[in-house]
């Protein structure tokens, strides 16, 4: 089974971001299946309810990805 995550971007800083790469790092390194989405377009981002970029989906649920100080906290959102 696989970890669908969705980053929602701002246009201005969705290219080369790194945080896809630091989500797929912590995934591999924990043996986790994921699928990442990467959002930027405004219509697509405002139906998760959030102007706060960059964020994090995942189970539905909305992270502000600038609280996610640690791996160990982004790993916990990975095995929700």
């Amino acid at each position: 089974m696989s970890t669908d995550i969705k980053i929602l971007h701002s246009s201005c800083c969705a290219s080369g971001s790194p945080i896809k790469e630091r989500i797929k790092k912590i995934a591999a390194e924990n043996s986790i299946e994921i699928s990442i989405e990467e959002l930027s377009d405004i219509q697509e981002t405002a139906k998760y309810g959030t102007t706060t970029f960059p964020s994090l989906v995942a189970g539905g649920e909305v992270y502000d990805y600038r609280k996610l100080s640690t791996d160990k906290e982004i790993l916990s959102i990975l095995n929700q």
